[in-house]
């Protein structure tokens, strides 16, 4: 922990690799591979944790950076040390700058492209890692959210009709299964480790009053 927490701080991320048998198939070595994969949105260990802190993981989607037309943004932000899973949509590069400054987040994920390669939505101290954009997809994200939850649908959740902010939780969700947080052994099959994350909570523009930063 010692060494992973000072990597960490440096915003770097640590591959852990652990046997994978325990004893070696006839004339060969024991099979090892990566099991687990720490950034720094996704740790647990306490003793990587600030006590009076959350530890967000934060995915930003973004429908263009076209001037002409309006900026749109999904935000979905889970500490997964506490369980807590936020998810909003709104618009305007400000308001997304205020709301990553107050969240403060360990980590930002985002699907960035050929078109969307500014970043002035993001503040300076803030560290974001571009992901492939496939698991940001509609249908991608919506088949990762019923998976996870196992759900056949997700009209439960409040997220039709707001597929930015469905974008983004599926893109995180998708994030946490390729780290494995919560894995301490190899599994049988794939993704059969859980991750402990509450059902989504929308936050529904005009419905709270929002606070600056300061």
């Amino acid at each position: 922990e010692r060494y992973s927490s000072e990597l960490i701080r440096r915003g770097l991320s640590v591959a852990l690799c652990d046997q994978l048998e325990s004893t070696p198939s006839k004339g060969s070595l024991l099979k090892r591979g990566i099991t687990r994969i720490l950034t720094p949105g996704t740790i647990i260990e306490e003793g990587m944790l600030q006590a009076r802190k959350n530890n967000w993981l934060a995915a930003v989607t973004i429908e263009t950076e076209n001037k002409n037309l309006e900026f749109r943004w999904g935000l979905a932000s889970a500490d997964i040390s506490t369980g807590e899973f936020l998810v909003t949509q709104r618009e305007g590069r400000s308001s997304l700058h205020q709301e990553l400054s107050k969240l403060d987040a360990a980590e930002i994920i985002w699907e960035g492209s050929s078109d969307n390669k500014a970043t002035d939505w993001c503040p300076e101290q803030l560290r974001i890692k571009e992901i492939a954009s496939t698991p940001f997809s509609q249908p991608e994200a919506e088949r990762t959210i019923k998976n996870h939850y196992r759900l056949s649908t997700i009209n439960g959740l409040g997220l039709q009709g707001r597929s930015l902010a469905l974008r983004a939780a599926g893109g995180l969700v998708s994030y946490l299964q390729n780290t494995k947080p919560t894995q301490t052994e190899y599994p049988k099959e794939k993704g059969s480790a859980s991750i402990p994350l509450d059902l989504p909570k929308i936050i529904f523009p005009g419905e709270v009053l929002v606070i600056d930063a300061q």
